[in-house]
């Protein structure tokens, strides 16, 4: 008798949710499609790694700055990356739950701890939990660590926020424009605080302004070159053009200053691929770049 009972309590369950939604013990309405992927989701991502989920996709510029401290710190097989459409997608209500924000990355740490979003927030996160796992990233001196969030303040104040104009629709072509404008004098700054010797942004030790700032310049110089004309996106900035071409091509040794040029190859790798899916896509056509770019505004520098 218990059993026929609970037969029907599982039935009546089952077609109340097909009906489309049941309010369960949380007191949110879930589909019941959403139910029944959860625990697979959830197999899936602590199969992948113990060490906490990243969600995020290749052509992220912003989730590359941590996909960057993963790959030279060797944590693939303790952090899963994982795309945001299984979760439904970044606009998901399972996804804002998460991330009110609604945006990529978003990192999940392990043993129920709370999500952590905000890029550089996941990175410092990863830098700090695994600091003695592969190279620190740590500079030596305050002076130079300074100089390293000096750099990464610069472009996430005054480039990332109108980045977008690169990429996405704009309110006119005459602010489009004035971005790219913009950007081409922070491009400037960033030369000014560069290490004259390099082979990093900071000087002779990789440090978390390079995974910071290195994704967001693949976007610069395919877009600006690519989409936009410029002959050349670091034109008279020799020191931002010498780093970054260093970190996108490493010399093969994997050894040394080349093994984390080889971590951003790899990155350099992902973002160009996406990068040219879009423009298979006509991203630059639909966004409303093309129509803009007829327009009598200056486009190229210098």
């Amino acid at each position: 008798q218990g059993a026929e009972r609970r037969n029907r309590l599982v039935m009546a369950l089952v077609l109340t949710k097909r009906i489309g939604g049941q309010k369960l013990g949380s007191g949110l309405t879930q589909p019941l499609q959403r139910q029944v992927r959860r625990p697979a989701r959830a197999a899936t991502v602590a199969m992948a790694g113990e060490g906490g989920t990243l969600y995020d996709i290749p052509v992220s510029n912003n989730g590359a700055r941590c996909r960057v401290a993963i790959y030279a710190k060797g944590l693939e097989d303790k952090i899963a990356i994982v795309s945001p459409s299984e979760l439904g997608g970044i606009k998901s209500e399972e996804y804002m739950k998460l991330n009110p924000y609604g945006k990529m990355p978003l990192f999940m740490p392990p043993e129920g701890a709370a999500p952590i979003f905000e890029s550089e927030v996941i990175l410092n996160y990863i830098l700090d939990k695994y600091e003695g796992t592969g190279p620190s990233l740590a500079l030596d001196t305050p002076e130079e660590r300074a100089q390293a969030q000096l750099c990464t303040k610069i472009f996430d104040v005054y480039m990332q926020p109108i980045q977008g104009c690169m990429y996405r629709k704009a309110e006119s072509a005459a602010v489009r424009a004035s971005q790219i404008k913009t950007i081409d004098e922070n491009l400037h700054v960033l030369e000014s605080l560069a290490s004259p010797q390099g082979p990093f942004i900071c000087g002779g030790k990789p440090s978390s302004a390079d995974c910071n700032l290195f994704p967001s310049f693949v976007f610069f110089e395919m877009m600006l070159e690519e989409r936009f004309g410029w002959p050349d996106a670091f034109y008279d900035k020799p020191k931002l053009k010498k780093w970054y071409n260093f970190l996108k091509k490493s010399d093969g040794s994997g050894t040394g200053d080349a093994a984390f040029a080889a971590v951003t190859e790899r990155v350099y790798g992902e973002i160009y691929g996406a990068l040219k899916d879009w423009e298979s896509n006509g991203r630059w056509e639909v966004q409303g770049i093309d129509a803009h770019l007829q327009e009598d505004y200056k486009w190229v520098y210098p």
